[in-house]
């Protein structure tokens, strides 16, 4: 039994219940610390979901990459081992950034990623107000996972 699921994009359904837990940001990063554009020659599309899709082509209609992923992780070893740029968790590219791999392109939008818990209208109170408490605390940075 589930009593809580951490989702990206949730269907919104009669019984459940969504509840906002962290923002994240998708911001471009690049291996070439002179890039100021999204260039398509090196540029990999990283699927976030439709919400993401419009809004890229919203900001970028004539890009067209020529490598697309839809598993963050692989795409992200894949900009580092490979070079090129792409959008991906301000999270997970906070520590390449700071370590000289990674650079943020300047001027670039970035993109709205929130996280929500979701869980049944009907769930345990005393089971899911506990655990939302917690997720909430580690989101702000309050405890460490």
């Amino acid at each position: 039994m589930v009593d809580i699921a951490i989702m990206y994009a949730p269907p919104h359904r009669p019984g459940l219940k969504i509840d906002l837990v962290l923002e994240e940001k998708l911001v471009l990063v690049t291996t070439n610390s002179e890039a100021h554009l999204l260039d398509g020659s090196d540029y990999v599309y990283m699927d976030w979901g439709p919400d993401f899709t419009l809004h890229h082509g919203m900001n970028f209609p004539g890009a067209a990459p020529d490598l697309s992923f839809d598993l963050g992780p692989l795409a992200l070893s894949y900009v580092l081992a490979a070079g090129g740029s792409g959008y991906f968790r301000m999270s997970e590219a906070r520590s390449h950034i700071a370590a000289g791999r990674l650079h943020l392109v300047p001027e670039m939008p970035q993109f709205s990623y929130p996280v929500y818990a979701v869980q049944s209208a009907n769930a345990d109170e005393t089971v899911a107000v506990p655990a939302l408490a917690g997720l909430h605390a580690i989101a702000s940075g309050d405890i460490k996972p």
